[in-house]
């Protein structure tokens, strides 16, 4: 490359990491729909203060109060259905005003007012873990909480802040329910148009690499495009199921996009493989460019004829599944994943512990500050399952904060006095925190400290050392919580990697299990298409969990770990394509072949319950297969892909 692709690559991916790739534009609009109901509910708020009577009027603390509630009202319900977010807004007001009434009878106790921070920190982690309500529900009790403390609001200003929670509440789900409302039908169109934009960037990946001859540094280019890809089809997957109670007929969306994906994906697959040779690339090029100006003209693709090649075969498979009619199946989802008792408590156990030593230590900082030595503390046992995922996530919030610090510091100092460009700035970053949030972590908490900033000097009385002190909080904080999960309920990150392992092998053992009906009997499993999709899930999940080690200082000498994720790795991407081939393929007739498969399909569960047992015990067996036509039958294909599983599969139960 040259030195101004590599130049255009490195501002590419700066880009992507300030504003994360957004299929959809759904966490653009989630953002948009989190800050209109916090500045709503701050200028009614500022309203309600001009026309009622002293003893009900809000003042500057409940315009703070009312922003907050409105903004994380927001932001932070996300149940799966229409109904239960309304059920959940509706509850807000209440849990609000509970921690608003227990932050003013404890205004005067500030021991037990400190006191009763780690014992909601401990309740916000059990509740998140055991749903998004409860997850949602305690967070903002506990923000309501902290800043009717901070804020010193006595027990005679209590009528105001009810109003002004209340307030918060309704402008949340009015924002949701009617001024922008929540239409999974047009997100669905919007993400099918983003996954149409995905596909037409993995063919140009592919036809780059065609026109060159070779793949050089765009494969890895094309690893991230199906990374996005299958992003944009998991929350296409989920609009689905947001559709299925009220529009049955459109179930059948989620099947062809699953189809859709795992022929872009055996597309990519054989194209690694083969990039064809003369004549034939130059074939492979015009038909691949066919394909990409239909999907950049929103068009229907091309009828494409199979040429001899795998090539030419998974092209024209590509074509001929995106212009099929959806069909009438509906694609079940996974069921909803919960977590146990144990897994809640740790963690919840761990963020209390963190956040009272956090408290102590924030005082000898700074004793009215000491809430933001609490907070960095609390949120690294928030989503995650291990010691090293929790020291990565305070990593990510001590570099955006020490980045937000130096910006809000600039960015106070040139808006000083200004108040209407102070005001859009703090709109403006508050919005593209929310718009990073859940996908880009350490950016929410630089543009939240950004806010911060702004704020201070909004009201008058910013000073550049009060973003430092922030940051020396931070850096408490994350101490604290550093020392705490590593000496309180450890859970090493190799733990969460064995349980993230065997959630995968459940999964992967699933998908064999619904495919081979398909293969055998000319008919798959209906649950088929669901578990397609719970294995992608979980290869990401097992992915995620290894991260820390992997990136840790030695990670890259850690084989054994490496091996692992490269088998399982394979495995998924050999199960998704026998998926693939079961859902439309008749039953094997070869006898010798049918029952190659089926003692294949032992093979793997015996591997998979000896790889599950925490004693492993003895290896199954081996089997004896016969040789298989190389040739570009699908069914042929079948028998080989499972017959890779189950050689993969023991290749790993050998090394355990």
């Amino acid at each position: 490359m040259t030195v101004r692709a590599h130049l255009a690559e490195a501002a590419a991916m700066l880009v992507g990491v300030v504003f994360p790739p957004d299929p959809g534009l759904l966490r653009l609009l989630a953002a948009l729909r989190a800050t209109l109901a916090g500045l709503l509910t701050f200028l009614l708020v500022v309203l309600l203060g001009a026309v009622l009577p002293p003893y009900l009027a809000p003042s500057l603390p409940d315009r703070i109060l009312g922003f907050a509630i409105g903004l994380f009202a927001g932001a932070a319900v996300r149940d799966p259905t229409g109904r239960q977010r309304a059920l959940t807004l509706a509850l807000v007001p209440p849990a609000a005003f509970a921690a608003c009434i227990a932050a003013a009878l404890l205004l005067d106790h500030a021991l037990a007012a400190e006191l009763l921070v780690p014992a909601v920190m401990f309740a916000v982690t059990y509740g998140g873990a055991r749903g998004p309500r409860w997850g949602a529900l305690g967070t903002i009790a506990l923000i309501s909480y902290i800043i009717s403390l901070v804020t010193r609001r006595p027990p005679s200003e209590l009528p105001a802040q009810a109003l002004v929670v209340c307030l918060g509440a309704a402008d949340a789900a009015m924002v949701r329910f009617v001024l922008l409302r929540e239409r999974p039908a047009v997100e669905l169109a919007r993400l099918r148009h983003s996954i149409r934009h995905g596909i037409s960037g993995v063919l140009g990946r592919i036809d780059a690499a065609v026109e060159a001859g070779a793949w050089g540094d765009t494969r890895a280019t094309l690893y991230r495009e199906l990374d996005r890809l299958g992003e944009a089809m998991l929350m296409g997957q989920a609009r689905v199921a947001a559709m299925a109670p009220r529009q049955p007929e459109q179930a059948g969306i989620g099947l062809h996009m699953l189809e859709i994906q795992l022929a872009v994906e055996h597309l990519a697959r054989v194209a690694q493989q083969d990039l064809g040779q003369g004549s034939t690339r130059r074939e492979l090029h015009r038909k691949v460019s066919e394909l990409r100006q239909a999907l950049a003209a929103d068009l229907m693709p091309p009828r494409l004829q199979a040429g001899p090649s795998a090539f030419d075969a998974a092209l024209a498979l590509l074509a001929r599944v995106m212009r099929e009619p959806i069909r009438s199946e509906a694609a079940l989802q996974p069921a909803p994943r919960t977590a146990g008792s144990g897994s809640a408590l740790r963690p919840a156990v761990q963020a209390a512990i963190a956040g009272g030593l956090a408290i102590g230590c924030g005082e000898l900082v700074s004793p009215h500050r000491w809430y933001w030595a609490a907070f960095a503390a609390f949120v690294m046992f928030q989503g995650t399952r291990s010691r090293g995922e929790s020291i990565a996530k305070v990593a990510q919030f001590i570099a955006g904060t020490l980045a937000g610090v130096l910006a809000g510091v600039l960015l106070a100092t040139a808006l000083a006095g200004r108040t209407l460009l102070m005001l859009a700035a703090i709109v403006a970053a508050v919005f593209l925190a929310f718009q990073a949030f859940m996908a880009a972590y350490a950016v929410m908490i630089f543009w939240i400290t950004v806010v911060l900033g702004l704020m201070f000097g909004m009201l008058g009385y910013f000073a550049p050392e009060l973003l430092l002190m922030r940051l020396e909080e931070t850096a408490a904080g994350a101490a604290c919580g550093i020392l705490v999960t590593s000496l309180v309920l450890v859970r090493p990150t190799r733990a969460a990697i064995d349980v993230a392992t065997a959630g995968f092998l459940r999964a992967l053992g699933a998908v064999v299990d619904a495919a081979l009906p398909g293969l055998l009997q000319g008919r798959a499993m209906p649950e088929l298409p669901a578990r397609l999709l719970e294995i992608e899930q979980r290869l990401r999940d097992l992915r995620a969990a290894a991260q820390p080690a992997l990136a840790a200082l030695g990670g890259w000498r850690d084989q054994t770990l490496q091996r692992r994720l490269v088998l399982l790795s394979g495995c998924e991407t050999w199960a998704r394509e026998l998926g693939a081939i079961a859902l439309h393929s008749v039953g094997i007739s070869d006898v010798a072949l049918s029952g190659a498969v089926r003692q294949a399909g032992e093979q793997i569960d015996a591997t998979i319950a000896r790889l599950l047992r925490p004693a492993g015990g003895p290896a199954p067996p081996a089997g004896r297969f016969p040789q298989i036509p190389d040739d570009t039958d699908p069914l042929h294909r079948a028998v080989r892909l499972v017959l890779r599983i189950e050689a993969a599969l023991a290749q790993l139960a050998g090394h355990k």
